[in-house]
């Protein structure tokens, strides 16, 4: 079997059926069984607890994964989809690379309040070393390449079943222990997740990609080879992704400025420049344009007979967004390929150094008149909004770039009819 060299997103007219397939998984017994592990094994950043441990006599972390998975699955049923190609991701990765945002974070931010976005590139990874049986060590990587989201409180999740009641945990953010979340807190959750076959992306059949509960190493052929073998079996419930972490971000709060690399912070902050990008402005001008892609008439009238006659619940509304940089600022498809080859399909999206002006962000003015009529420096009735800067080359064209360092000339082989005069 064959390797991708490079993660292969969707074509944006099947991002809708990859919803569909996510959300059936995620109220499968597998996806439950796929969570209830993690957690076993201390990797979890957001988990809920019954408020009276022992109460109902049911396993903690059971009850943990299940409560994750049917809210993941609530998400997924609200959520818009969103396909950012390219040079939007590698625009957000190289931004956040020279500062995390700045501004405190709001659910203003959000394009829809619940949402599921996939990249062309991956917007990161999560690297491991894991112990194999035999007591040596294999680097693991994760590349993360779709995030789901919501607007999210504790309040919104309160009882299960017979009206226990949960009380939500919070892991890492800077905690020395999991602490409890506020019943108050107001926020955005992020799930992010990661290619069904994880690390088997550009590596050999006998590369070692993951590791059992026993120490026995996994090679990227045995993880096709069971990814392909489960999805034949039960295709309409193995959903497309894997949920690989989570995290929540409450409002008013802010990002670290160099988050840690491979870290929740650094993912969750990628996609909420992503956000900024959508929103930006300057004057007339976007920085990206949105095109929405629909499935044709007799294809979502099917769909909707189908859900109707099945009895569930629609789940999202058959339209996906795809989201890529405005003309004006979109590097040359000949940059966009070379880049492309100098990814390899684990690791962050990588752009070349094509202007001398990196990414950086700036507090722009919503409005001058006011700013300046009332003397409103205290922006009472008025807002400054944080906004991404692409790159680009400043100067007329046929003078020579000048980079850190002084001029660069450019010096041409001498022909032979030179030579000769």
């Amino acid at each position: 079997m064959t390797a991708p060299l490079r993660w292969r997103p969707p074509a944006p007219i099947t991002v809708p059926e990859w919803l569909l397939r996510q959300e059936a998984y995620s109220r499968t017994d597998y996806c439950v069984a796929s969570l209830f592990a993690s957690i076993k094994a201390g990797h979890w950043t957001v988990r809920p607890l019954p408020l009276l441990p022992g109460a109902s006599g049911v396993d903690p972390v059971a009850m943990s994964a299940h409560v994750l998975a049917v809210t993941e699955a609530s998400r997924l049923a609200k959520a818009r989809t969103y396909s950012l190609r390219s040079n939007g991701t590698g625009l957000a990765v190289a931004a956040v690379a020279g500062s995390a945002p700045r501004e405190k974070i709001t659910t203003d931010r959000l394009p829809s309040p619940a949402g599921l976005m996939i990249f062309a590139d991956p917007i990161g990874s999560d690297v491991e070393q894991l112990t194999l049986s035999d007591g040596t060590t294999a680097e693991i990587h994760t590349p993360i390449v779709a995030v789901s989201w919501s607007e999210w409180s504790p309040k919104d999740y309160q009882l299960l079943g017979e009206g226990e009641q949960l009380m939500w945990l919070r892991n890492g953010a800077g905690y020395d222990r999991p602490r409890p979340v506020p019943h108050d807190f107001h926020g955005i959750w992020m799930t992010f997740y990661a290619p069904r076959t994880a690390d088997t992306i550009g590596r050999a059949p006998d590369d070692i990609v993951a590791v059992d509960s026993d120490g026995v190493p996994i090679t990227a052929s045995q993880s096709r080879l069971a990814n392909a073998r489960f999805e034949r079996a039960s295709k309409d419930r193995w959903g497309p992704l894997a949920w690989h972490q989570e995290i929540i971000l409450g409002v008013d709060e802010v990002f670290a400025e160099h988050p840690r690399p491979g870290s929740a912070q650094q993912w969750a902050s990628v996609v909420y420049t992503a956000w900024q990008i959508m929103q930006q402005r300057s004057g007339k001008n976007q920085l990206v344009e949105i095109e929405e892609v629909r499935l044709p008439p007799a294809v979502r009238k099917k769909a909707k007979e189908e859900v109707k006659r099945a009895g569930k619940k629609r789940v999202g509304d058959g339209v996906v967004r795809v989201v890529d940089l405005a003309a004006p600022v979109r590097p040359s498809t000949k940059s966009s390929d070379r880049d492309a080859e100098r990814s390899d399909g684990r690791r962050t999206v990588e752009w070349s150094c094509r202007w001398p002006v990196p990414p950086y962000r700036r507090w722009t003015c919503t409005n001058p008149y006011l700013h300046h009529k009332l003397s409103d420096d205290a922006r009472e009735y008025h807002e400054h909004r944080e906004e991404v800067m692409p790159f680009k080359i400043k100067g007329p064209a046929d003078k020579p770039l000048r980079v850190k360092g002084g001029t660069t000339f450019t010096f041409d082989v001498p022909t032979d009819d030179t030579l000769e005069k």
